[in-house]
């Protein structure tokens, strides 16, 4: 199976100690539990106003593993200029999507400016991330405002811009989301991935309501699921245990694990 995890990270969390989160052990991790390729960020542009910097050191990091680790940019459409710096991760860093964190650089999923960025986004072909959390919330450090992105702005900034791929990471309770209760968005490009969704269980619930993903994907939604780890934050074999699990056939679990990923990145298969 070719895997291609969209949900990565680089760098440096100042709350707590991530391991292999330099590019070699990110890479030996992540080989280690059969992924071939990855989506990487630079995981301190969440914390910084002025994100270039994060996106050019990303860029120089991720040199040595170009074919293996994808580099994703982060803007913060609240700072100055975040065209240029759009322009120049593109252009000029070959970066392969955007990353967006409302919730660290302080405006709404479906502000103007959030809609602003979807909307150059599309008109480059980039698709957009937005990760619903970066860690639980019950376990964040007091300087971590250790809060969710509302999917129901992301269900607004979605219908605003058609033409976007929006990809929403480390999600729970997709099929209760704000974002597939849309019915009139059904159609369009946009997925949840894997890394913390639960597929067969739900936690501090009765086991009546064990079954999240599995009803997702029972009621239509598995055209809108793709692959993701979280690493280094979590352990990648655990979103591998959920992708072979999935009650879904052969093609539509290629699809989820690799297929779309290199769709929405324009990747052409490993030899």
């Amino acid at each position: 199976m070719n895997y291609i995890d969209l949900n990565a990270w680089l760098g440096t969390w100042p709350f707590r100690h991530l391991r292999d989160s330099d590019p070699a052990g990110l890479m030996a991790r992540l080989q280690r539990a059969g992924i071939q390729r990855a989506a990487v960020s630079q995981i301190e542009a969440a914390l910084h106003r002025n994100v270039q910097p994060a996106n050019e050191q990303l860029a120089i990091s991720v040199e040595p593993f170009a074919d293996r680790l994808l580099p994703m940019a982060t803007i913060n459409p609240r700072f100055p200029h975040w065209e240029q710096d759009l322009r120049r991760c593109h252009e000029d860093l070959g970066m392969k999507g955007v990353r967006l964190f409302p919730c660290y650089h302080d405006y709404a999923a479906n502000s103007a400016q959030a809609i602003a960025v979807a909307t150059a986004c599309a008109e480059r072909s980039l698709p957009l991330f937005l990760p619903h959390r970066l860690e639980d919330s019950r376990q964040r450090h007091w300087m971590d405002p250790g809060q969710t992105v509302d999917l129901g702005q992301v269900a607004d900034l979605i219908s605003a811009v058609p033409e976007a791929t929006v990809v929403i990471t480390n999600a729970r309770g997709v099929l209760k989301s704000a974002v597939w209760k849309r019915e009139d968005l059904r159609d369009r490009t946009w997925y949840f991935d894997l890394s913390l969704s639960e597929v067969h269980y739900k936690l501090h619930s009765n086991v009546s309501s064990m079954r999240d993903l599995a009803d997702f994907i029972d009621a239509g939604g598995a055209s809108h699921l793709v692959f993701g780890t979280h690493a280094p934050f979590s352990y990648p074999s655990a979103a591998r245990v959920k992708a072979a699990v999935l009650p879904v056939d052969e093609p539509t679990r290629l699809e989820i694990c690799a297929g779309r990923a290199e769709t929405m990145l324009g990747l052409a298969p490993l030899a």
